[in-house]
């Protein structure tokens, strides 16, 4: 006979697995006799498979939500789960599902974000890390979402826009403050050497985030960035204020450029003449 928890718990499954099948990644169940794996997911990109796989433990039910700090919402298990998730060879991510009003959490499983206790541990799940769209990067790439981890993910994801701009002689950003919406920073446009033009930007950054300000936006997402206020204009009846910036690489910026490419190529070969002994005064 099949209980009630086991309901909720299908209705967990399903609800994550539409989420996943949404992304167009591969959702697999795994056998209702695994321990502590509910599922595995490929990730796929550009209808091409990555190689990249997660495992997910999926918990649903309105007693998981009941647990909180602050806004936030404290999952907790024993230590036999905790040592058999970071012990897999790929990435473990715990999902959370509440079956009355739809909300569908994620934290990576980690143990630097984990607080033991002698009975079990517990794991922060932040109220925004909402399983949507927005999460598909951290998901693809194992990252959890504490602080280090999410300046450590901005680097990594921008580094082809630092390569982009670095050498550009001016760049200019169009930001759009959408002043009556909680998702408020909504799409920048780029553009090189002057602002407007043909009015055409040489490419857009998609954005629907919060932010209590356009400047506060950029310090926590573009970190890598410096940046000099020209000027505001309103659109759409006052909807939207336009903030025209110009910006440029700051020294992180050029520093983490620097170092990737190191990574990437080594060393560079020395000037022919560089740091021969006949540059070299020995009296001096």
């Amino acid at each position: 006979m099949t209980s009630l928890r086991d309901n909720t718990e299908r209705v967990g499954v399903n609800a994550v697995e539409k989420i996943f099948l949404d992304f167009k990644w591969t959702f697999r169940a795994q056998p209702v006799s695994d321990y502590g794996i509910d599922a595995l997911v490929e990730i796929w990109e550009a209808g091409e498979f990555t190689g990249k796989t997660i495992a997910l433990q999926i918990k649903s039910g309105e007693s998981y939500f009941r647990r909180k700090k602050g806004a936030d919402y404290i999952f907790s298990s024993d230590l036999k789960h905790l040592r058999y998730w970071v012990r897999q060879p790929i990435t473990v991510f715990v999902i959370l599902h509440n079956p009355a009003n739809g909300l569908t959490l994620w934290q990576k499983i980690d143990k630097r974000l984990t607080v033991e206790t002698a009975t079990g541990f517990t794991i922060v799940v932040p109220s925004t890390n909402i399983l949507d769209e927005r999460s598909k990067a951290f998901l693809a790439e194992g990252m959890a979402s504490d602080p280090e981890s999410v300046r450590r993910f901005h680097l990594a994801f921008d580094f082809p826009m630092m390569q982009r701009l670095i050498d550009k002689e001016e760049v200019y950003f169009e930001v759009n403050e959408w002043v009556n919406k909680s998702l408020n920073i909504r799409d920048i446009g780029v553009f090189f050497d002057q602002i407007g033009g043909n009015g055409k930007p040489e490419f857009m950054i998609p954005s629907w985030t919060p932010a209590r300000s356009f400047a506060e936006f950029l310090n926590d997402h573009y970190p890598w960035l410096d940046h000099e206020h020209i000027e505001s204009d309103e659109a759409l009846g006052g909807e939207v204020e336009v903030h025209t910036l110009r910006v440029w690489v700051n020294d992180l910026g050029k520093h983490y450029v620097a170092l990737e490419e190191f990574y990437a190529n080594g060393r560079p070969e020395p000037d022919e003449h560089e740091g021969t002994d006949d540059d070299i005064d020995y009296e001096d």
